[in-house]
């Protein structure tokens, strides 16, 4: 099972399922099934450590421990306990940490960025590693993506995402289906879907997922290049597989020129990360008031009570939310700094939620 997660996060996992073994067989409990005063004394005797476990390794082992719950058949009824959070709360003030941030990807940031393209906004004088990165930003910030979803990592074990995974829908509600091999959040599972949907009424809209997936196609058929079956879905002008590390530079780059900069609270720079198109996604939506439970199902987390998904709603709902993150992404304001630390609802002044969580908070 731990093939379809990747490398680092792999060997975390089994660091923290191994340290709950290691303490619950010196005392005689199971570490499987487990209960939340054992847990919450396992979390406070490595806590306690001469040299303390950090916390952001804790959260990490606390989502290892619920991986082999999920994947040997047991329910895993914590990520919302009310005592385990008054544990956590407690470490947390015990073991003060610098705050992980990383800088959304928003929908407003990208057409943003995106002006600072030659040829924008007409994508067929876009060049093609260019369109390239704006079909598949568009596809990661609409469908919630993790980076190494529909890029390729180094280093990562994540399948590369084949022609024959991305669904191009071209009539009804329009947009694209994206099939995710050895799902993160579905242990087990061959696939899960996630939905891309072109926002409503907005035919001229550039970033439009269908438009931009058909237009990278056409051309990259023009080059005799196969993005089809079990070919890569994406490739660069010389046929290699798109990477991760392309996708983060080049936003990089249109950020510079574009004179952005984004800065934590003491004034340090904040880089984008893999998980800042869902970052990106979850800033967006809930800017735009999209409800929680379909940000929740967009983003294919874990429910609460188990290993299963959010159920997906109707395609329409997707499409109202595409939709509704466009029409907020129109109000920002626009500004050179952005500061990265605090969330902020208001679209007088887009404050980054750069410390929104790649998935409910779990631990």
């Amino acid at each position: 099972m731990l093939s379809s997660i990747e490398t680092t996060t792999a060997k975390s996992y089994r660091s923290g399922f191994n340290s709950l073994k290691r303490f619950c067989d010196a005392r005689g409990l199971p570490a499987v099934p487990t209960d939340r005063v054992t847990l919450g004394a396992w979390l406070h005797f490595e806590a306690s450590k001469p040299k303390p476990t950090k916390l952001k390794s804790l959260k990490k082992y606390m989502s290892g421990v619920r991986y082999e719950h999920v994947v040997n058949g047991h329910p895993w009824p914590f990520s919302d306990d009310d005592w385990l959070k008054l544990v956590k709360q407690s470490i947390a003030k015990a073991l003060p940490e610098s705050p992980f941030y990383k800088v959304p990807i928003t929908e407003h940031l990208v057409r943003q960025l995106a002006e600072h393209i030659p040829g924008w906004p007409d994508i067929n004088r876009i060049n093609f590693n260019n369109l390239l990165w704006l079909c598949a930003t568009s596809l990661g910030l609409f469908a919630c993506l993790r980076g190494g979803e529909f890029a390729h990592r180094k280093g990562g074990s994540r399948p590369l995402l084949k022609g024959e995974d991305v669904i191009l829908q071209s009539s009804g509600s329009k947009g694209v289906t994206i099939r995710i091999r050895k799902p993160k959040t579905q242990p087990g599972a061959e696939y899960q879907l996630a939905m891309a949907k072109d926002p409503v009424s907005t035919s001229r809209y550039p970033l439009n997922p269908s438009v931009l997936l058909a237009t990278y196609r056409r051309r990259a058929a023009r080059r005799g290049l196969n993005v089809s079956g079990e070919n890569a879905a994406f490739k660069f002008a010389d046929a290699k597989p798109l990477t991760l590390g392309f996708l983060l530079r080049r936003t990089d780059e249109l950020r510079i020129r574009a004179g952005i900069s984004f800065q934590d609270l003491d004034g340090n720079e904040v880089r984008f990360r893999a998980a800042s198109y869902r970052a990106g996604h979850v800033l967006s939506a809930r800017m735009a008031n999209v409800p929680e439970s379909q940000i929740r199902a967009t983003g294919r987390w874990a429910s609460n009570g188990g290993p299963t998904p959010y159920s997906m709603t109707n395609e329409q709902a997707y499409t109202s939310a595409s939709s509704a993150i466009v029409k907020a992404g129109a109000k920002v304001h626009r500004a050179s700094v952005y500061n990265i630390g605090a969330f902020s609802s208001s679209l007088a002044v887009f404050q980054a939620a750069g410390r929104i969580e790649d998935a409910p908070p779990r631990m």
